[in-house]
């Protein structure tokens, strides 16, 4: 059923002002029922593609230049079992793992490509009296998160090379949270003040994170293989910063203040604030319809810089105008000042950076659900810091396409800065980032554009992107032709 191809390159220059590879194509019948996920072995310099119907699950392992190894299917598991959440891989031997909805029963499902063994194994987990926070893939091993109710007491379950998942539990009853009246909480009263559900969004190094990922006041910081870090904004006075060892789980809770601002002060009694956190430092913004504050300071409250604009002045650190954005990347329009950008963001404030060559490309702004934007529409921001609506959490594609499809039904506002390693404001051209290739290339593509819209979830479903080599790949299944496709995409 699936054939070995040879390597195909493909130039698209009709569409595009950058290059872009199709690197791999081969024939594929999946049923409508499908999902598809990978795994990046570095160590290896191997690609594991899963490729999943509702019968099978096919996985394909790739070389570093994409050549078809060889591939395993195995069934898929019972229907109880209604996602993938996550994976696990050590050497040769690479756990998927399945979930029921209340996730009370997970089933573990085993590949070996130098054995050709596949096999399943069921886990039981008690979940008593606990949320789930969390499920995600950290330096091959995988973690369900979970909060006991009403405590702040965390549990994670961690994958073995057995495929098994143990559990930890650490008590955090020691560390000091702040409720979002600046109150001492417990961390699960902290977590559900303004939600019934506790959850936390997901930030990785595979892509910058979209504007809409990035405005959640709950995030977790996956950069480090040994090291989770949860930020919570649910204030306007402090990011509170909580860092977990993975290796000892050992656990560190820090206030990294915002500017202080006098009751009345600034034309406004209400502030609202956000963070985002790159390279061991934070940068913090707090904002009202009068004055933005933008404060960068390391994870022991140092201050490194800082920025204050008033609504009548001009932002002298950007380098870009305002922007509103919506239906995509290519459907823009100009806001015209500072006064008018800052009531634009004031109530969603929004940042994220990322570092290129030394240099920090940040987008500051906000996303809006287009029910509550005038003119609706749906949007994303600049240098691969779009905004978007949150779509099912679905593990098929990853933090990455999660990101990418974070655009939908959703309008953002946003302007560009670059600084250098110091936080300093530097001149300089924006420039495309290997993601926002990857989104000009899915709005332009005519083959792709007739078989999914980048506004629904049937993207989600289709697309894998992930990084692998300093390059960004997209994977998409054509089932009007019936094949898959990986197109590759360079900063």
């Amino acid at each position: 059923m699936i054939k070995k191809a040879s390597l195909i390159v493909l130039l698209l220059n009709s569409f595009f002002s950058f290059s872009q590879e199709m690197i791999k194509e081969f024939d594929l019948k999946l049923e409508k029922k499908r999902d598809f996920f990978q795994v990046v072995n570095e160590n290896k310099k191997e690609i594991i593609l899963f490729l999943n119907d509702k019968e099978k699950v096919t996985s394909i392992r790739f070389d570093e230049k994409f050549n078809i190894k060889d591939s395993l299917s195995s069934a898929r598991p019972e229907k109880m079992y209604e996602e993938i959440i996550g994976y696990s891989q050590n050497e040769n031997d690479y756990f998927v793992f399945w979930g029921s909805k209340d996730r009370k029963k997970i089933n573990s499902q085993y590949f070996n490509f130098t054995t050709k063994e596949t096999k399943t194994t069921s886990v039981s987990l008690e979940l008593k009296k606990e949320k789930i926070i969390k499920e995600l893939t950290i330096n091959n091993v995988f973690y369900l998160i979970t909060i006991v109710k009403n405590t702040s007491i965390i549990k994670f379950y961690i994958s073995d090379n057995n495929g098994s998942l143990n559990e930890k539990t650490l008590d955090l009853s020691h560390l000091e949270f702040r409720n979002i009246y600046d109150k001492p909480a417990d961390l699960y009263t902290v977590l559900t003040d303004e939600s019934s559900e506790p959850s936390f969004q997901n930030i990785a190094n595979d892509s910058p994170p979209s504007l809409a990922l990035s405005a959640k006041t709950y995030k977790i910081y996956t950069y480090s293989p040994n090291e989770i870090i949860f930020t919570l904004d649910n204030t306007a006075k402090a990011t509170q910063v909580l860092r977990i060892n993975l290796q000892n789980y050992t656990s560190d809770l820090k206030f990294i203040t915002q500017p202080k601002t006098q009751r009345g002060e600034y034309g406004s009694l209400i502030f609202k604030s956000n963070s985002f956190l790159i390279d061991n430092k934070i940068i913090q913004l707090k904002t009202n319809a009068f004055v933005l504050f933008v404060t960068i300071s390391d994870l022991n409250d140092n201050k490194i810089k800082e920025y204050k604009v008033l609504h009548d002045q001009e932002i002298d650190f950007k380098n870009s105008d305002f922007f509103q954005e919506s239906n995509g990347i290519n459907n823009q329009k100009t806001i015209e000042n500072t006064e008018k950008f800052l009531r634009k963001i004031h109530n969603y404030p929004s940042i994220s950076s990322y570092n290129l060559n030394g240099i920090y490309y940040t987008s500051i702004g906000s996303s809006v659900d287009k029910s509550h934007a005038s003119g609706g529409g749906m949007g994303a921001a600049g240098i691969g810091m779009g905004a978007g609506g949150m779509v099912p959490v679905y593990y098929g594609g990853g933090y990455t396409v999660e990101n990418l499809v974070s655009y939908k039904d959703k309008i953002v506002f946003y302007t560009n800065c670059l600084f250098d390693s110091n936080f300093n404001h530097v001149n300089g051209e924006i420039k495309n980032s290997a993601f926002d290739k990857v989104r000009i290339f899915l709005e332009e593509n005519k083959d792709i554009r007739e078989t999914v819209s980048m506004f629904t979830t049937s993207l989600y479903k289709d697309l894998i992107l992930f990084k692998f080599n300093n390059s960004l790949y997209l994977g998409n299944y054509n089932k009007t032709n019936k094949k898959y496709q990986i197109f590759s995409f360079t900063e």
